[in-house]
């Protein structure tokens, strides 16, 4: 196997052999059927499609694999003899350079933005572009990949392909999505209870593809426990609704809810009284310091650097401390008596000519500590002076292990981009929006809208966030429910804090029944279980 420092570079994370034997046995059907892995590895997928073609009758398959890497090619050509197994860079092929292919199968290498950069991504996003698929340079590696791989096919041809489950939710993946729906007659695709691939962070899914070069007539997402059930065939799958992908107005993971909740989840998001938090705010990021250990300080290193408080803004970096639906002066102040680091050093613009000695002392400190050369800093015109500091109306989790918090800022801080700041437009009622995040249905609406990391951290990026649906109280119990939220949640009762919302706003202002309201909790349950993979 492969090296870490190997499978990083290369996005070198072979697959299990019962994953390869089930996309090969889906897309292999028949004893003439020619056969490319455009990633072949140690061959896991070439060995399955010579036994899958000699079970079919194949006398003479015809198996092609493409590798980077020499010692992958090596062991795959001992695996899988009789392929064809070359030495390329995929993204330097063209569709003519090798045969056109049945079924083009494998496990596409996942390198994040990060580290795929360079000539290898201008050479991925032109392989894309020439398909007619335009990708941002933020695009992960597999989705360029899995472009170019179609262009590979023969008419009617079939692509069987491991797939980050970013397909369903990536802002660049919708690009990726609607090429196949042009391009492939019949789509499934296969999502696990169980991961795939134990070992690693990232999630995937089955991608199943046939009938090349004919417009999409059925979409569908099949859910299984596990591979296992794949093989055996044993799925619940559920026909999309094509036109919503197209048009963005729903996920594929929608369809992991039952036909009923993701039909009422529907409904309610026409309805008068709920709003997406996009529509009555504004959110963003927190400012970037450049050196978060530096440009933060407790309250005992204020003291002991004696810097004035007209230097320091208090701050918050993350709502673990936040008891309540609200933040008050108070719980910043039992922050800063545990401890931790609860003030942004803050030099106002104009004030670095008449900067007094202790500011000027702890700069020195952070110039030993290389603070200036950081990247965020560098670029500045002054190094020290950090931009974009904004008390928002509430915070909201960016990352969250269970449900992405909304907490009032009553104590007017700041935050880092650790946090979403969240202004709430003119004419809409701040405390609607945070009483009524604890329903049900934001719950739900906060598993569809944003999406699984590793660990089964949800991430709720900007725009996703703006999405979430919040159903809003009535205006004149908007306080007082706020105010019964905070408690109820101070005192570690947050299903107390739902069932409060779910009967004052889900049940008597939008006239969901009980059994409505239970059926919008159980299927958030089902998501977090989805994302936890428990």
């Amino acid at each position: 196997m492969a090296t870490a420092t190997v499978q990083k570079t290369f996005g070198a994370y072979y697959t299990d052999e019962r994953v390869a034997r089930t996309i090969v046995g889906w897309a292999v059907r028949k004893p003439g059927d020619c056969v490319l892995d455009p990633s072949c590895g140690e061959g896991v997928f070439l060995s399955a499609a010579s036994e899958r073609l000699r079970d079919v009758g194949s006398s003479a398959p015809e198996i092609w694999g493409i590798d980077i890497d020499d010692g992958a090619i090596k062991a795959a050509k001992a695996q899988a003899t009789g392929s064809s197994v070359v030495k390329a860079d995929f993204f330097s092929l063209r569709a003519g350079d090798l045969p056109f292919f049945d079924a083009v199968v494998g496990n596409p290498p996942f390198i994040r933005y990060q580290s795929f950069n360079g000539t290898c991504r201008a050479s991925a996003l032109a392989c894309a572009r020439e398909a007619g698929v335009e990708l941002p340079q933020l695009s992960s590696s597999w989705a360029p990949f899995l472009v170019h791989a179609v262009g590979f096919l023969k008419k009617g041809g079939r692509l069987g392909m491991v797939v980050p489950v970013e397909l369903g939710h990536a802002r660049y993946a919708r690009q990726v999505l609607h090429f196949l729906l042009r391009k492939f007659g019949r789509i499934q695709v296969r999502m696990f209870r169980e991961k795939l691939f134990p070992e690693l962070s990232e999630d995937t899914a089955l991608l199943l593809c046939e009938e090349f070069e004919n417009p999409c007539s059925w979409l569908s997402v099949a859910i299984l426990k596990n591979i296992e059930e794949g093989e055996a065939e044993r799925s619940i799958e559920h026909p999309v609704d094509i036109e919503a992908i197209r048009t963005g107005k729903v996920k594929l993971n929608h369809y992991l809810l039952s036909p009923w909740a993701r039909q009422l989840y529907e409904d309610l998001a026409k309805k008068k009284n709920v709003a997406a938090l996009g529509t009555g705010a504004d959110i963003g990021i927190g400012y970037v310091t450049g050196h978060n250990d530096f440009f933060h300080l407790s309250s005992e290193e204020c003291r002991r650097w004696r810097i004035p408080k007209s230097f320091l803004r208090p701050a918050v970096l993350s709502l673990a401390g936040a008891t309540g639906a609200v933040i008050r002066e108070t719980d910043w102040r039992d922050q800063a008596l545990k401890g931790n680091k609860c003030y942004l050093f803050h030099i106002p613009a104009g004030a670095e000519k008449t900067l007094p000695y202790g500011v000027l002392e702890y700069l020195k400190y952070g110039s030993t500590l290389g603070v200036p050369e950081k990247f965020k800093c560098r670029v500045r015109e002054v190094w020290y002076s950090v931009p974009h500091v904004r008390v928002a109306d509430a915070f909201l989790s960016y990352m969250s292990g269970q449900v992405p918090r909304l907490v009032a800022n009553g104590a007017r801080l700041v935050a880092p981009n650790t946090l979403h700041l969240v202004r709430f437009e003119k004419g809409w009622n701040a405390w609607s929006f945070i009483s009524g995040w604890c329903s049900s249905l934001t719950k739900l609406s906060c598993e569809l809208e944003g999406h699984a990391l590793g660990g089964g951290m949800l991430k709720l990026e900007p725009s996703e966030a703006e999405e979430v649906m919040v159903a809003l109280p009535f205006p004149g119990e908007t306080k007082q429910l706020a105010r019964e939220v905070d408690a109820l949640i101070r005192r570690g009762e947050e299903e107390a804090s739902t069932d409060l919302i779910d009967r004052h706003v889900l049940r008597r202002r939008l006239g969901l029944s009980a059994t409505e309201c239970l059926l919008l909790r159980e299927a958030a349950g089902e998501m977090h279980k989805w994302r936890m993979h428990k």
